[in-house]
C-alpha cells in the first residue's frame, strides 16, 4: 500500500490525537468515554454520541474549531473492505 493511500484511509481523530502527542485514554478521560469507545471512533466502527459540552472539550483538547472538526472521525475504508 502506498504511503499516499495510507494516508486517505487514516482516521483524522488518530491523525490529530498523535499530533498532539495524545492517547486514547487522554480523549477518553477528558470526554467521561472509555479508550474502547474512542478506538471505535477512529476505526469507523461506531459513530459519536456527544453532547455539545463534550463536542467544546474535544474541540479544546484537540485544538480544533468547531468548522475544522471533521465530519467523519473513522479510517475511510474500501469498498472491497465492507464487502
Amino acid at each position: 500500500m502506498t504511503e499516499e493511500r495510507q494516508q486517505e484511509r487514516e482516521s483524522p481523530l488518530r491523525k490529530r490525537r498523535e499530533e498532539l502527542g495524545l492517547t486514547q485514554r487522554d480523549i477518553a478521560l477528558a470526554l467521561g468515554k472509555t479508550d474502547q469507545t474512542i478506538s471505535n471512533w477512529e476505526t469507523g466502527l461506531y459513530e459519536p454520541k456527544m453532547t455539545p459540552r463534550e463536542v467544546k472539550a474535544l474541540c479544546r483538547l484537540l485544538k480544533w474549531t468547531l468548522e475544522e472538526m471533521p465530519d467523519d472521525f473513522g479510517a475511510v475504508r474500501s469498498q472491497s473492505e465492507g464487502e
